[in-house]
């Protein structure tokens, strides 16, 4: 029998190239080429699918990809080092398919408010990452005293989103990096020394 996480791999490619709305349980049967029986065993419905793979996919990327970055000597430029490897190993996926998070937001913040929510934790799971960092690089002195974390940690991740959709718009790896560059010249500017790491 097919495993559950082999299904939620196959929906994971769907749900960024096409969309909820785009992908249906028959997209993802023909895709894995399995019963409805086999899809079913493992999930109730098409949302159910969305939810987990939000759970148990997109989730535990953000965490393995951002979760540690306050714990640097040098937050702000772990930060940096983060944006350097999401565009080293994700740029000509995130041209193409744009961010798997930020596709979700706008797709059903409006329309289905469980998925809605799920995505939403994420959300707030990310900002409350790189919020931490901020903190840790003022609480280290290594950034200004007078900054507002949240604000700041909202605007990053505001900008970095921003990138991967202009980026996307454009199928353009070479405006993600520039995009990236400059986040990066944003996030150094904070600095009490103003130099790079």
């Amino acid at each position: 029998m097919l495993k559950r996480s082999e299904i939620l791999d196959v929906a994971y490619v769907l749900l960024l190239e096409r969309g909820y709305d785009g992908t249906s349980i028959q997209d993802i049967i023909d895709r894995i080429n399995a019963t409805k029986g086999c899809l079913y065993y493992h999930f109730k419905s098409k949302r159910d699918i969305a939810i987990a793979v939000i759970q148990e996919i997109i989730k535990p990327s953000y965490i393995n990809t951002w979760g540690d970055a306050y714990k640097a000597e040098d937050p702000i430029g772990e930060l940096c080092l983060v944006i350097d490897k999401v565009y080293n190993q994700k740029s000509r996926q995130l041209a193409k398919t744009g961010c798997p998070v930020g596709n979700l937001v706008l797709e059903l913040s409006a329309k289905d408010k469980i998925l809605s929510k799920h995505v939403n934790e994420v959300m707030i799971l990310w900002q409350s990452f790189i919020e931490k960092a901020i903190k840790a690089a003022k609480s280290s002195g290594i950034i200004r005293q007078d900054l507002n974390t949240k604000n700041v940690s909202n605007f990053i991740i505001g900008s970095f989103e921003g990138c991967i959709m202009l980026s996307k718009s454009s199928h353009s790896k070479g405006i993600l990096e520039n995009c990236f560059s400059t986040l990066k010249d944003y996030l150094n500017s904070l600095r009490n020394d103003k130099k790079h790491s």
